[in-house]
């Protein structure tokens, strides 16, 4: 199916209201963005709607216009599948635009230029841009009139869906009833039939198996297997392979001696103030900052107690760390001066006073391990540099037994491995990049990357009967059962007429109940089910149930008015889905679009 035909079909479905939200609102607007400098279009027309042809001017509007819609939704899709919105979206407005028409919609021709000429796209220096107009006409390959009876159809378009989507008014004593409805509950009598269990019952002989086997070969295939060589590459995997000396571990220490910005971790208090009550603001912070110096008083309860700074305050004040040159110098300098548990005099910033600690300072000093391991790093993903670029220069002369030699690794030997294990390993690539003796790399992965080099292919094969025995024989025990399937509903509904078997009895079944499958729920609680009706259901897994609606138990609870407005809610926004649906549906069956 393609991408347009899956989209039409989606507009038939719940979703539609989404797509068509897509395509029909947002109509004429910005037109200068949606084409990209020097683009020139021929006029040729790529679709016709009712006779009506579009032009690729059109086309490239409308492809401007859907792209910068869905790319502003974080939506990645392919160039395909938004060409193909693209042509939904200008059948679609044709389709509302020659039905505005058909019923008296119209537009006129002093409107219209006001639409255009008050578009910002054609603007320049504050006022309309002739030139810029026409250039902007020129690369769509559209005249003045054409364009203008693009942008005309967009909008009877969009008064023709406006008036779709007005709402309708249900009395109140109407969404009563669809509530109290809606939250009746059935007491039912049924019994469920499983295929599986009916399947068990039946009998298949082996010659039956036998011929459908040869007949059906083609059902069973065994899928590709690929031999090949793994190579996985990290930085962890030459580590055994660099050696840090004495010397370069001394020289280690002493740049990160040389080199080392020690940071401090401080938390503070701050208390704002204005030009009115500075002094009375300064004598509050010297009073907190005695009582922090005399211990009666502790910093983390200070800042919940007193400080104005909100994004500080639950969390005792923390303002991170800095390293000298993160705070204005009023803090820095104050700081250099405070070691961990410290707290500095009232610093004033001009509209606010501040108490400084500091909290934490970080450790200038580092194990021989932690040095090594610096090291270690460092070479490690030098060698891991040296391989990749090595292998991107010798990809296609080399082999997996040169490479991992030239570098001192191992690769793993995997065997006959299934084609869809395979790409389900390695996702990135296709099946038309693997042949034998091919060396594919590097592949990204969880744990670095891989090289892999492709050494046997064995070809699809049909199964063995021996290997399909037993699968052919439930198929056919199955098939014998469906066929059966309708003459044991039958009698199970004879039976529940005349009550002569044990059915299963459940007591107030509500609409929403998680008992049933919906399928059963739906039927149950449809319109045409009535008191003592007797019906089945059958599901996609081919399993049925038979069941007799025993009693219609009406709503016992009271139909609040926010009751009320929720239904009337949902009443108008499914009564308009239908409506639109259905006037899309009637509209594409008398149209001729190609």
């Amino acid at each position: 199916m393609s991408a347009l035909s899956s989209i039409r079909n989606g507009l038939t479905s719940s979703g539609s209201s989404i797509i068509v939200g897509i395509i029909i609102f947002g109509l004429v607007a910005t037109f200068g963005g949606f084409l990209g400098e020097g683009s020139v279009l021929s006029n040729n027309n790529i679709l016709s709607v009712n006779g009506k042809s579009i032009s690729q001017g059109e086309f490239a509007i409308e492809f401007g216009r859907i792209e910068e819609q869905l790319s502003q939704g974080d939506q990645d899709l392919s160039d395909d599948l938004i060409e193909s919105i693209v042509k939904e979206s200008i059948v679609l407005k044709e389709l509302y635009s020659q039905s505005a028409v058909k019923a008296g919609l119209n537009m006129d021709d002093k409107k219209l230029n006001s639409l255009i000429r008050n578009d910002p796209s054609f603007y320049n220096d504050d006022s309309f841009d002739i030139d810029l107009f026409r250039g902007f006409l020129s690369r769509l390959g559209m005249t003045p009139d054409s364009f203008k009876e693009y942008v005309k159809s967009k909008y009877l378009a969009v008064d023709l869906q406006t008036i779709l989507s007005k709402d309708i008014n249900f009395s109140n004593k109407f969404i009563r009833q669809f509530i109290e409805a809606n939250n009746q509950t059935r007491d039912i009598t049924f019994q469920k039939i499983l295929l599986a269990d009916e399947a068990l019952k039946e009998n298949v002989i082996q010659e039956e198996i036998n011929d459908y086997y040869e007949n059906n070969k083609f059902l069973y295939v065994s899928p590709l297997e690929i031999s090949y060589r793994l190579l996985n590459v990290n930085q962890e995997l030459f580590e055994d392979l660099v050696f840090v000396s004495e010397e370069e571990i001394e020289d280690e220490r002493k740049a990160i001696l040389d080199n080392y910005q020690a940071q401090k971790k401080i938390s503070h208090i701050e208390i704002t103030y204005n030009d009115s009550d500075r002094e009375e603001k300064l004598e509050l912070i010297q009073n907190i900052l005695l009582d922090l110096k005399n211990e009666s008083l502790s910093f983390e309860n200070a800042v919940l107690e007193f400080s104005t700074d909100l994004s500080t305050k639950n969390k005792k004040g923390d303002l991170g760390f800095t390293d000298g040159s993160i705070f204005p110098d009023e803090f820095e300098n104050v700081i250099k001066k405070l070691e961990p548990n410290q707290i500095s005099s009232v610093i004033d910033l001009a509209t606010s006073f501040h108490v400084i600690k500091v909290t934490e300072k970080t450790d200038s000093t580092f194990s021989r391990e932690d040095i090594i391991e610096r090291i270690t790093f460092v070479k490690t993903s030098e060698k891991l540099d040296d391989f990749l670029n090595y292998l991107d220069e010798n990809i296609f002369i080399i082999d997996i037994e040169t490479l991992t030699k030239e570098f001192g690794l191992n690769y793993e030997n995997i065997v006959n491995e299934n084609e869809d294990k395979f790409f389900n390993k390695f996702d990135s690539l296709d099946f038309d990049e693997i042949e034998e003796g091919v060396l594919l790399g590097p592949l990204e992965s969880d744990t670095g990357y891989n090289i892999v080099q492709i050494d046997d292919i064995t070809d699809k094969g049909f199964k063995s009967l021996d290997e399909v025995n037993n699968e052919i024989e439930k198929e056919l025990k199955t098939a014998k059962a469906s066929k059966k399937f309708n003459s044991l509903v039958e009698n199970l509904k004879n039976k529940l007429v005349n009550e002569d078997v044990n059915f299963t009895k459940y007591s107030e079944i509500k609409r929403n109940n998680l008992l049933l499958p919906s399928e059963v729920s739906q039927k149950l609680f449809s319109f045409e089910i009535s008191e003592n009706d007797i019906f089945s259901v059958t599901l996609d897994s081919g399993d049925a149930y038979v069941i007799k609606l025993d009693k219609i138990n009406e709503n016992k609870g009271v139909v609040s008015s926010e009751d009320i407005d929720q239904g009337k809610n949902y009443l108008t926004t499914v009564y308009q889905d239908i409506i639109r649906e259905s006037f899309i549906n009637e509209l594409r069956k008398s149209s001729s679009i190609n």
